[in-house]
């Protein structure tokens, strides 16, 4: 038996996610599939409405992030919400990696006040092409590469995980792509949105 994880590749317009699409655009040559796309996230659902990454905690500051909860329906998302969009691949897997995978996120969600956002790794991304790696410190695409990893799921091979940028996770399985476009024309958005409650 297989369970389905989604992988989300998304652009919000944010002054990260600018540099990165320019630093994309400046490439004349050797351009990458999904290079303009400058985040990555984790849902173990399609619905997106509880996925994880690592991303700033609050809109408005850039400066305070680390591991997070995402859903498509709010924050940066819904903030720039003619511009957002994201690009959604569905990744069946045998049940053991999924437990796996479960059991790592929750690990990692109980332990995120020790984790730090990998800033200098970003940065080094940004200029040189590579990442670094340092202890707790991650950056979106490096955690994802890093929990699918050490769930025996490993899509980049002998790749570091710290050198995984956001769109070579959209170069890796574009083929398993189930939606592209923006993010409030995704399927289950509204189903989503209007759910009501149970009581």
């Amino acid at each position: 038996m297989k369970n389905s994880i989604y992988i989300v590749s998304s652009y919000t317009n944010t002054v990260p996610g600018r540099l990165i699409t320019a630093r994309a655009s400046l490439k004349f040559w050797n351009r990458y599939p999904g290079d303009t796309y400058s985040h990555v996230s984790l849902s173990k659902d399609d619905k997106l409405n509880n996925m994880v990454s690592f991303a700033r905690k609050e809109i408005n500051n850039p400066f305070d992030a680390g591991l997070v909860k995402e859903d498509i329906r709010k924050g940066l998302f819904i903030a720039n919400k003619e511009k957002s969009k994201i690009a959604v691949m569905k990744l069946d897997i045998e049940s053991d990696k999924y437990n796996k995978l479960c059991n790592i996120i929750d690990y990692y969600w109980k332990n995120k006040d020790k984790l730090n956002y990998n800033y200098l790794g970003l940065m080094k991304m940004l200029f040189v092409g590579s990442g670094t790696t340092r202890e707790n410190h991650y950056f979106c695409s490096q955690w994802i590469a890093q929990v699918l990893k050490e769930s025996g799921i490993d899509i980049f091979k002998e790749k570091n995980t710290y050198d995984i940028r956001p769109f070579d996770f959209y170069a890796t399985l574009k083929d398993n792509i189930i939606y592209e476009g923006l993010t409030i024309d995704y399927p289950k958005y509204n189903d989503e949105k209007n759910k009501t409650k149970v009581r």
